[in-house]
């Protein structure tokens, strides 16, 4: 079926996919753009997919920016007027590594980092916010933890 019109029953599943990825903190045009990639038979380019989900290049050009940078998508070639070409990332498992370390990962480290200007406040400021010594120490300890546990989560899933 080579046309543009996309049936009811794809943009359903397209749909619920991007509502799914939503709760992941993606967009929904993520998951719609990565069922129509995944789905197809060759790959895929953007004009492709603005026509089938009818919605402007500009929103594809971002959000296939960001599954390119988690390699969800990936470029595998150039077609007609050097249109670039898309197919799907079919190994999940470094898929959702990326995602983990690329996103995760970074937001930890902000966490931390956040938590260490926090912790360098003069003790007449952490004193007067009635800011307790334990609980700062313990929150340290859960960040770190948290770094730990998810290198360790994604290194044990990419072997």
């Amino acid at each position: 079926m080579k046309t543009n019109t996309v049936p009811k029953e794809l943009e359903a599943l397209a749909s619920q996919i991007g509502e799914l990825i939503e709760h992941w903190g993606f967009k929904k045009i993520h998951g719609e753009i990565w069922t129509h990639v995944w789905l197809a038979k060759e790959p895929l380019d953007a004009t492709t997919l603005v026509k089938r989900l009818d919605c402007s290049k500009a929103l594809v050009s971002l959000a296939l920016k960001d599954l390119v940078k988690y390699n969800v998508v990936r470029v595998v070639g150039q077609g007609n007027r050097r249109k670039l070409l898309l197919e799907a990332n079919s190994d999940i498992r470094t898929v959702i590594a990326n995602v983990v370390m690329n996103r995760e990962a970074l937001m930890l480290e902000s966490v931390m980092n956040h938590f260490k200007k926090t912790s360098s406040l003069h003790d007449k400021t952490k004193k007067d916010l009635d800011l307790c010594d334990e609980k700062m120490n313990s929150l340290q300890m859960m960040i770190s933890l948290a770094q730990i546990s998810l290198a360790a989560i994604v290194d044990t899933h990419l072997r």
